[in-house]
């Protein structure tokens, strides 16, 4: 994500985790889809508001001296096609903000996968914090995304062609960042966090039929809160759920009984430094920006389960880095069960 705005006094050192949060069933060994993420998942009332986490050591680093992600590797989004994970992220050489592509296997195997530059998106000067899906009444995969055009999207007939995906074209909005689609049987929503400092997230929606055109005005959803606004549908309770991320760097959480309803907050520190163990040593101080892994790549954006669920984050240690593009995040894989 682009930001803004001065770092805060009140946070201190910059201690930046971003989160890819993976919602499946199975063990961290899930990530290399060695199992069915859809199978038949346990019913829940409601999500548990502070479970346990855990995570890997950095799966995901930045790229080589010279490289457009030199400096740090963070915002992912990625789906599991055709016997392969198709990651999306923003990549930056402390100077701007891009877009690159990996597809590898195994999530484990990553770094030794080619790094593509996504150098077929035009973005109005940057581009960055995507999120894929297909969507397969249009007949098309989309990636959406933030850049000096304001909410913009591009699309593919191939979510692995890294080079076929066409110019960036604007949405016909601006007021934010972070964008964040997702649908139900008849309409499309976009979620975002808000830039004119209300602390606060928006909603917009279109029609299947003219999406991604023909927004609704905003509707402010959650207040007193941050940025990267990602929604889900959870296949064990029927309910929608968002992760927000606060500017303490951590994931609230919160609830809606439908996409156009009211949401609920069920927790303020729903993943968090407090509650995150590191079991290959130390190299985060924060849970930040990252996707829930998905049962499905299709734009309902179905998890199986919010409770037994594992989150592709970006992480790193707490340190002086003099401003926000400068941070050196690094991508990991976190569980909560």
């Amino acid at each position: 994500m682009k930001r803004n705005i001065a770092f805060s006094s009140g946070i201190g050192v910059l201690t930046l985790l971003s989160v890819l949060t993976s919602c499946t069933k199975q063990e961290i060994k899930l990530a290399d889809k060695s199992t069915d993420l859809d199978s038949s998942p346990s019913v829940t009332t409601s999500a548990i508001p502070n479970p346990r986490w855990s995570v890997t050591g950095k799966l995901f680093e930045q790229g080589a001296a010279g490289s457009f992600e030199s400096v740090a590797v963070k915002d992912p989004s990625l789906v599991y096609d055709g016997g392969r994970w198709h990651v999306f992220y923003t990549g930056t050489d402390g100077n701007q903000w891009k877009m690159g592509y990996v597809n590898s296997p195994s999530l484990f195997d990553m770094k030794s996968e080619p790094r593509r530059f996504m150098n077929s998106l035009n973005g109005g000067g940057y581009f960055c914090a995507p999120q894929v899906f297909n969507f397969p009444a249009k007949g098309k995969w989309f990636l959406i995304y933030q850049s000096g055009l304001g909410a913009t999207y591009s699309t593919n007939t191939s979510v692995s062609d890294y080079g076929g995906w066409a110019a960036g074209k604007g949405m016909g909005f601006n007021d934010g960042i972070d964008f964040w689609c997702i649908a139900d049987n008849s309409y499309v929503y976009c979620f975002y966090s808000a830039q004119d400092g209300s602390k606060t997230i928006k909603r917009r929606r279109t029609t299947i039929a003219n999406f991604p055109n023909g927004w609704e005005s905003p509707t402010i959803v959650a207040t007193d809160t941050f940025e990267a606004p990602h929604v889900y549908r959870n296949k064990a309770d029927g309910k929608y759920y968002m992760m927000v991320e606060d500017i303490g760097r951590y994931f609230e959480l919160w609830t809606a009984s439908n996409l156009n309803g009211t949401w609920t907050k069920v927790s303020e520190t729903w993943a968090a430094k407090s509650n995150l163990t590191e079991r290959n040593g130390h190299w985060t101080d924060q849970v930040s920006h990252g996707e829930i892994l998905r049962s499905g790549s299709d734009q309902l954006m179905e998890i199986t389960n919010i409770d037994r669920c594992e989150v592709f984050m970006q992480g790193v240690v707490n340190g002086n880095y003099s401003s926000y593009i400068r941070i050196p995040y690094d991508l990991g894989l976190m569980q909560n069960f």
